[in-house]
């Protein structure tokens, strides 16, 4: 079997607040990749602070096995940078490349990426639509594009007109919240008018069908007792997967699933030796029918934000 593409995109703070997870929010082409793929609808992150939850995903570990407890930009990085997804792929004869916000600490090359684009939030979409324009076809890409959005500040309401919208659960329904739950809209439509680019591009170059995409969040809404808070609010993520293997046809998944069984799902589909630090479990048997379950509890932890604030 030809190993598939791999195309990883993530937001920042967008929770499940997104048109596939039955909110009024106009994200069209993250529906069009839900009615495609795979939807799971109780995927949580492994922690919602932002580069724990992603060391975590990128290396199949809690935040404390992977040693970054805290933010990059704040000096936290991964103890073993050798166990990030894009060095397991890059030993196995992927070609890896970073689009976009990064934030686990190390530097891209560090990691794994042989091929660093931007490391722009705001313009990692339009530099993956002109590397996925030339994507060489000599070996398999790993293609990890970060974008900006959803993370504030937001811009003003654009066409989500602030007094027919409903702020998040966990807030009061007021003035004030409402027009700041329109200014989240509006920027995660932003968010997907990129991912919309980056998919079109996949369209164009006749890249869809050999191309494994995973679109995720870090966490949780930047809101009050969202972000930051180890609560369905602050640790519920979207997670929708479309491309071979049986990521098709517009299921709908149940089950839990964390960020760090998204490691051993890659391992899984591309046919590579599963490494011995993972902790995660693959969601293939998910996929394919296989199994209702592959794990009855998820965990998460907050150690370091903008403070010490340990939660477990």
């Amino acid at each position: 079997m030809t190993r598939p593409n791999i195309l990883y995109i993530h937001s920042h703070d967008s929770g499940r607040y997104l048109s596939p997870y039955g909110h009024a929010i106009r994200t069209p082409n993250l529906q069009r990749l839900a009615e495609g793929g795979v939807l799971f609808r109780k995927a949580f992150c492994a922690a919602p602070t932002c580069s724990p939850s992603r060391a975590a995903l990128l290396t199949g570990q809690s935040p404390h096995s992977a040693g970054l407890l805290g933010l990059g930009n704040r000096g936290f990085k991964i103890s073993d940078p050798s166990q990030h997804l894009a060095k397991t792929l890059s030993d196995n004869g992927y070609r890896t490349y970073l689009s976009g916000v990064h934030h686990v600490g190390h530097a891209p090359e560090a990691v794994g990426y042989q091929t660093t684009l931007t490391t722009s939030g705001r313009h990692g979409a339009s530099a993956a639509v002109a590397f996925l324009n030339n994507a060489p076809t000599q070996a398999p890409f790993f293609l990890d594009i970060g974008f900006f959005e959803t993370h504030r500040e937001f811009p003003p309401p654009e066409d989500d007109d602030e007094r027919y919208t409903l702020p998040p659960a966990p807030l009061p329904d007021t003035p004030r919240t409402r027009r700041d739950m329109a200014s989240y809209k509006t920027m995660a439509h932003h968010l997907d008018t990129r991912v919309g680019a980056v998919l079109d591009a996949l369209d164009r170059n006749g890249l869809t069908d050999n191309t494994l995409v995973i679109s995720t969040t870090d966490h949780g809404l930047a809101f009050p007792g969202m972000k930051c808070n180890l609560t369905d609010h602050g640790m519920g993520v979207s997670l929708i997967m479309r491309g071979p293997g049986g990521f098709t046809g517009g299921k709908v998944i149940d089950a839990l699933a964390s960020h760090i069984d998204l490691f051993p799902t890659v391992c899984d589909l591309v046919g590579i030796d599963r490494p011995t630090w993972l902790q995660g479990e693959s969601l293939l048997p998910l996929v394919q029918s296989d199994a209702e379950s592959v794990r009855d509890q998820v965990c998460g932890e907050v150690t370091w934000h903008t403070s010490y604030e340990p939660k477990r």
